[in-house]
């Protein structure tokens, strides 16, 4: 941050000015780091949905073609037996 004499001459000589720039600027820096908690926190709920809706995708498409299977097996018919 420049800034220009005449302006760092005034801050050194009022201290009250200088603690008012100071908390100015924690509170912009306060509220850079909650919006970017909360992008983290949505990006974050989004990972995990994500995740959960791959996995029950993934779990409808193995219960259809176990079912599918089953049926299929069911289907076909019995080897022929001996009988000796």
């Amino acid at each position: 941050m420049h800034l220009d004499p005449a302006k760092s001459e005034t801050t050194e000589q009022d201290p009250e000015a200088l603690l008012r720039l100071l908390d100015l600027e924690l509170k912009q820096k306060r509220v850079q780091w909650q919006q970017a908690a909360t992008r983290h926190r949505s990006s974050r709920i989004m990972t995990f949905f994500s995740l959960f809706l791959v996995i029950t995708v993934a779990i409808i498409a193995l219960y259809f073609v176990f079912s599918q299977a089953t049926s299929e097996r069911s289907k076909s018919p019995d080897p022929i037996t001996r009988d000796r």
